[in-house]
């Protein structure tokens, strides 16, 4: 584990995130809760999962619920309502509640990236299905049989 002081972070002595991108052991096992800061070093604002912390923070992500970076990085688009995962339970049950929210999160990141594709009519199919009224027809202009 990098000690304090060797850590090349202007915002390191200011800042109480519980997780750092310089520190690996934080990446690897930490946890954050919503209501916790977010790192302060402006070329980590960049960082995806950065971004959806601040998004998670915005939604007003219920505060007694943590999430870990692999959790972040598997959300695709953050919503209101997101919840993280409840710290009373056992380890390995955290550890299967954990691989179990990132599943869901993928299968709907794969749900939404899903679009299927709207048929279009043109103009001159349109046109095909009209029928054309003649002056003996007693159908109405442009109506069908």
């Amino acid at each position: 584990m990098a000690l304090r002081n060797t850590i090349d972070c202007p915002k390191f002595e200011d800042c109480s995130a519980p997780i750092c991108p310089f520190l690996q052991s934080t990446l690897d096992g930490g946890i954050w809760y919503p209501d916790e800061e977010i790192c302060k070093a402006k070329k980590f604002w960049g960082l995806d999962w950065i971004k959806k912390q601040k998004a998670i923070s915005k939604a007003r992500a219920p505060n007694d619920r943590y999430f870990t970076v692999e959790m972040i990085k598997a959300i695709n688009r953050v919503q209101k309502g997101i919840a993280g995962i409840d710290p009373d339970q056992p380890l390995e049950e955290a550890e299967k509640a954990e691989r179990n929210w990132i599943l869901m999160f993928q299968k709907r990141a794969k749900l939404q990236s899903y679009k299927p594709k709207k048929q279009r009519n043109s103009v001159a199919n349109k046109r095909a299905k009209l029928v054309v009224a003649t002056a003996t027809s007693n159908q109405d202009r442009g109506g069908a049989i």
